[in-house]
């Protein structure tokens, strides 16, 4: 039984890892085709639709990422069957939104190559093998018999300092492959075209997500450099904050981007800066709000216990 919560939270960033990659990925190919000049060919409602969904993606995304920072301000990385929960329900609820981002990517590009009909029987498809098997396949092989609960144990400094690493590299690959298909937007036509304020915020939201990937890969060099490989209480507060740190940034970087976006779709800058500044204080409340009201929980419980 030993060590049991450990490896359940050891795995289940693991699965977080996974998602968060593959969500930021799908995220990055959206951002990016809204830059393809075959994008404004597109029938309004094809184009609205893709919007949606992308925006979806974004708020799953933000939540997907908030066991990062709760795990460091809440439980200073304590292993807890609390924070197992919280990553379990997580990991089950953020993917509808990238089932969807699936199968509307689909539709997209099976309107465009076939009809709309077609598109729409290819997106419903692929939609639905997403849901079937990641929720209704999984629901039919739930184990019936009682699940031992762990037992908590005193987390180790070494155990804390792999899984903040593990949680560097929740962020770290989706970030720097936004930064590609950032960058790459920046050499389209449709770039070309935009007007300078929506140039310049894409440049912000890419010094942002920059900023983010920095602070997202200084754990290693600081660990390997100043630490000289060994583990410390330094070392761990290093790296929690760096991620915080990368945190604050993305968050700014795919609000800027998604202002550029809505602002050349909707031709309206209102309605770009109450959705992009929606989305952002969505992000930090769920980050760095969040976290803070259950760490000053956690404190009361302590004292009045």
């Amino acid at each position: 039984m030993s060590g049991q919560l450990q490896s359940k939270l050891e795995n289940a960033l693991n699965e977080a890892r996974m998602l968060i990659l593959g969500g930021q990925v799908l995220i990055g190919a959206a951002f990016r085709l809204t830059f393809i000049d075959g994008f404004d060919k597109l029938p309004i409602y094809s184009r609205g639709l893709h919007l949606g969904s992308l925006w979806l993606m974004l708020i799953a995304l933000g939540i997907l990422l908030v066991p990062a920072p709760y795990h460091f301000i809440v439980e200073d990385g304590a292993n807890t069957r609390r924070f197992h929960e919280l990553v379990t329900f997580v990991l089950e609820w953020t993917l509808l939104p990238f089932a969807l981002g699936l199968g509307v990517s689909i539709f997209i590009v099976g309107e465009k190559t076939m009809t709309t009909a077609a598109g729409a029987i290819a997106g419903a498809i692929v939609f639905s093998v997403a849901l079937g098997i990641w929720y209704v396949f999984s629901a039919l092989k739930v184990k019936r018999r009682p699940v031992p609960v762990p037992k908590e144990e005193p987390t180790k400094l070494g155990q804390k300092i792999k899984e903040a690493l593990i949680e560097d590299r929740m962020v770290l690959p989706g970030a720097q492959a936004l930064l590609g298909f950032q960058v790459a937007n920046a050499f389209t036509n449709t770039f070309d075209r935009l007007p300078k304020t929506s140039q310049w915020t894409h440049l912000g939201s890419l010094l942002c997500v920059a900023m983010s990937t920095i602070f997202l890969i200084a754990p290693a060099a600081y660990h390997r450099i100043a630490e000289n490989g060994e583990d410390s209480e330094e070392f761990y507060e290093i790296s929690g904050r760096m991620l915080l740190f990368a945190l604050f940034w993305l968050g700014l970087g795919i609000a800027a981007d998604l202002w550029v976006i809505l602002e050349r779709m909707t031709q309206s800058s209102l309605i770009a800066w109450i959705v992009s500044a929606a989305t952002l204080l969505f992000f930090y409340g769920i980050w760095f709000g969040y976290s803070a009201v259950k760490r000053r929980e956690k404190t009361r419980e302590r004292l009045a216990g």
